[in-house]
């Protein structure tokens, strides 16, 4: 039997695959990005343009942390606008910035050289850790000097950069969510020269906007996080090559403060308490009545369009609506349109409205039109009832509205129920929440006279909370029989960082156990996300198996004496008759511009796109998509995430796991299963809501996504209501499994046990913990012979583990090939 496998290209030239996913991350960026702001200056009549800007060469085109991706190369700002036809006349300040930053690259390591100096191999985890402790500031650049600006052109372009990534949140500071006071020196130094004034805003979550009252700009643009492919992306923009379509998947505020979390969030180190209830984005400016400066939903065109209602009706459970676009303007070009629903909130207190559907037009010319169909299940926007454990259609009138973002709408029709209606009979899934009081607004009436009347039949469910284990095929059965209680215990865990892997791929983050290969069980492997796969992109193997490296180290080795010794190690380097392996992934747009794209034709796409480089790299698990909600812009890793909606972010997640499960055997994580909404003490935080809040807010994503039959998902570091959600029983079989029929893995976040118990774990659903390592697994064991553990709970850990192995396409390449 063969003792290792190794997937991947054996040619490091770009090969089709690569190509076209190039071009469909041009299109997703394309369609992500928003425009917010345009007097006519858009699109460019002039191809000369001065620009500045951190972003412009340094453009950040993903999180950091676990969203990374090691991409063969990506497009900065700069090189876009070049490759497309756009002089820069500007580029004293832009080559400045680019020489301090190396300088001040340079003597930063310098610095840490000088700190882990001391430190002997033996002590190599120990200077790792020091060097953690250091982080190079992103530079924002100087001021702009005279001899910086040009009179070649009267337009010029500033591009604010931001970072963020897994581990820390952002902090109201110049900098980070303010701007600092160089930028906006350069941003009125450029305002007093150049006629027009386009700023493009290339950050993964919204920053402060109020400088915008002081400094008139031209055209404001929200570039986001675009990807590789984003520099071409937004030149495509910039010279009408591409008429934006994008729109914000979150509200955007004047300044932090119109936030509702701004008010208390962080008050306590390890205590969040989710004060706003339900008021989370525009549910919030809704009902407190402040002006948001940009609405969910909101983005511009270089066109114009007319939407008109044409039909609707409902079906017992089921509202169809279909909406008549037409582009009256002069360009071709998409429009996005949304249904809204506003409840009678007498019983049930809550928000105004919420979104009930979205649609995207196809390319429309002028004068073109397209029906869009927004079609929902009445039942999905009920309200929960604590007192008696269901959801609840409560007795009143539900207007529905269609519009264009959640300040422009019309009223189209109202939907009567005669009696409360109880639409889910559930059971209390929450330990009581810590004493406060959470947010109540009395929301306005709305007449709905003159408007037609519908009617619903519903169709109530009862869940049965009598936890099922799925059926599985005959060889996991057969597995489940002839394993002894070590050997079931093995998959209650991952395989660990250090172990012997039959699948070998360089760079993933997890795989489950290669101990039982001779029985006939090999790993899989699991790889970050969620912009595209997190692996290393050169590698080579010995015919041993032993990992060697083509060229150099990894940059983040290449520290201390490991920077001194390893190049002389020639060992380390690939042979002659050792195998290269090529891994180069294709780096998407973040999540929120993912969402902004509101196509979900075009994300499925992009799912279907990272599953078929999955099948190439002999990765099973792909550990996204993420799907938390954007309580706070400043959670350091709302990249990751979609949208302050729900349902927004359910559809993307849901739309993304149909796209990489249309692949044979391979499959996706949905994560961080709950309410993982800051970065700050995760680990440690307790996240302290209602049930009600829970279920309609920060569950409901995961919920539609799981419709998709994800193959796994991934419990969060946090606690919920002083309870770590890998201990919670509630939460993992109840509602999870029972209420919505979930029968993939449950996994741990890396090392998201350490705080918690093993046992509670393994016991309440947590099938497997990650990453995993000898000592956890001794302790499993000896948990056995304690019985503290018995055989039936190691078994259903391995049931949802052989279950997931023996679908994936790398198992069923090594069972045809023994």
């Amino acid at each position: 039997m063969t003792k290792f496998k190794i997937y991947g290209n054996r040619n490091e030239k770009e090969n089709e695959l690569e190509l076209a996913n190039r071009l469909l991350s041009r299109r997703m960026a394309a369609e992500g990005i928003v425009l917010l702001e345009n007097n006519g200056i858009l699109p460019l009549k002039d191809k000369k343009i001065a620009l500045y800007g951190a972003g412009a060469r340094m453009t950040v085109k993903g999180g950091s942390g676990s969203g990374d991706v090691r991409e063969r190369y990506s497009v900065n700002i700069d090189d876009g606008l070049k490759n497309n036809g756009i002089e820069v006349v500007s580029n004293n300040w832009l080559d400045r910035f680019t020489n301090t930053y190396e300088r001040n690259k340079k003597e930063f390591k310098e610095k840490i050289e000088n700190e882990i100096k001391g430190y002997p191999i033996w002590r190599v985890m120990d200077m790792f850790k020091k060097i953690g402790e250091y982080q190079l500031a992103y530079p924002l650049g100087d001021e702009i000097r005279n001899d910086d600006l040009s009179d070649l052109s009267d337009t010029c372009i500033y591009v604010i950069a931001r970072q963020a990534g897994e581990g820390s949140d952002r902090k109201i500071e110049k900098g980070d969510y303010l701007l600092s006071d160089v930028e906006l020196k350069n941003l009125k130094i450029c305002r007093n020269h150049y006629k027009n004034l386009i700023v493009v805003i290339n950050c993964g979550s919204s920053i402060d906007l109020s400088w915008l009252n002081d400094i008139k700009v031209d055209a404001l643009i929200y570039y986001g996080q675009a990807g590789q492919e984003g520099g071409n992306a937004l030149a495509d923009i910039l010279i009408g090559k591409e008429n934006p379509s994008g729109r914000l998947s979150d509200t955007w505020a004047y300044k932090y403060d119109d936030y509702i979390v701004s008010k208390y969030s962080h008050l306590e180190k390890y205590e969040e308490d989710y004060i706003e209830g339900l008021y989370v984005g525009y549910r919030y400016f809704d009902s407190a009545n402040i002006k948001a400066l940009y609405p969910f939903g909101y983005g511009l065109s270089y066109t114009s369009f007319k939407c008109e209602m044409k039909n609707i009706k409902a079906e017992k459970n089921n509202i169809f609506i279909g909406v008549e676009v037409e582009n009256i303007g002069q360009l071709s070009g998409k429009e996005v349109i949304m249904s809204f629903i506003f409840k009678p909130n007498n019983k049930y207190k809550g928000e105004l409205k919420s979104l009930t559907a979205f649609s995207k037009t196809h390319l429309l010319n002028r004068g073109e039109k397209e029906i869009l169909n927004l079609n929902f299940d009445i039942r999905d926007f009920a309200s929960y009832d604590e007192e008696n454990s269901c959801f609840a259609l409560e007795k009143g009138q539900y207007g529905i509205a269609i519009g264009k973002h959640s300040d422009d709408y019309q009223m189209i029709a109202v939907i009567e129920i005669e009696e409360d209606i109880i639409t889910e009979r559930c059971k209390r899934c929450l330990e009581k929440k810590r004493d406060f009081k959470e947010l109540i607004f009395e929301t306005e009436k709305i007449n709905y006279d003159n408007l037609p009347i519908l009617r619903v039949e519903i169709e109530s469910i009862n869940n049965d909370y009598d936890y099922k284990l799925p059926v599985v095929n005959d060889i996991v059965n057969k597995y489940l029989d002839e394993l002894n209680d070590e050997e079931l215990a093995m998959f209650t865990m991952g395989g660990g960082y250090f172990t012997s892997q039959y699948i070998k791929v360089l760079g993933s983050c997890g795989n489950t156990t290669s101990l039982l290969l001779k029985k006939g069980i090999p790993n899989i492997i699991m790889a970050d996300g969620p912009a595209g796969i997190n692996i290393m992109p050169k590698s080579a193997y010995t015919k041993n198996g032993g990992i060697r490296y083509i060229d150099s180290l990894p940059e983040e080795w290449q520290w201390g004496w490991l920077k001194k010794i390893m190049p002389k190690l020639k060992f380390l380097y690939a042979g002659k008759n050792d195998t290269k392996v090529y891994q180069y992934c294709s780096a998407f747009p973040n999540a929120t511009t993912v969402a902004q794209t509101f196509n979900l034709e075009l994300v499925e796409k992009m799912g279907k796109a990272v599953g078929n480089e999955m099948l190439v790299m002999g990765i099973t698990l792909w550990l996204a998509p993420a799907l938390n909600i954007h309580r706070d812009p400043l959670c350091g890793r709302n990249f990751e995430y979609y949208s302050e909606d729900p349902l927004v972010s359910g559809l993307m997640a849901a739309a993304i796991t149909r796209g990489v499960q249309s692949n044979d055997g391979v499959g996706v994580t949905i994560k961080h299963f709950a309410c993982n909404n800051r970065e700050d003490e995760r680990m440690k935080v307790s996240s302290n809501l209602s049930e009600r809040v829970i279920r309609e807010i920060y569950l409901k994503g995961f919920k539609i996504a799981c419709r998709e039959k994800p193959m796994a998902l991934m419990s969060s570091y946090n606690k919920i209501n002083g309870i770590y959600a890998a201990n919670n029983k509630n939460l993992l079989i109840d509602i999870l499994r029972c209420e919505w029929g979930y029968e993939g893995l449950v996994m741990s976040d890396w090392d998201g046990v350490d705080n918690c118990s093993y046992i509670k774990a393994i016991k309440k659903g947590n099938n497997m913990i990650m990453p995993g390592t000898k000592e956890i697994y001794k302790k499993i064991c000896n948990s056995l012979k304690q019985k503290e553990l018995s055989r039936d709970d190691v078994k259903v850990s391995a049931l949802y583990a052989l279950k997931m192995i023996f679908s994936a396409k790398t198992t069923k390449d090594f069972l045809n090939n023994k």
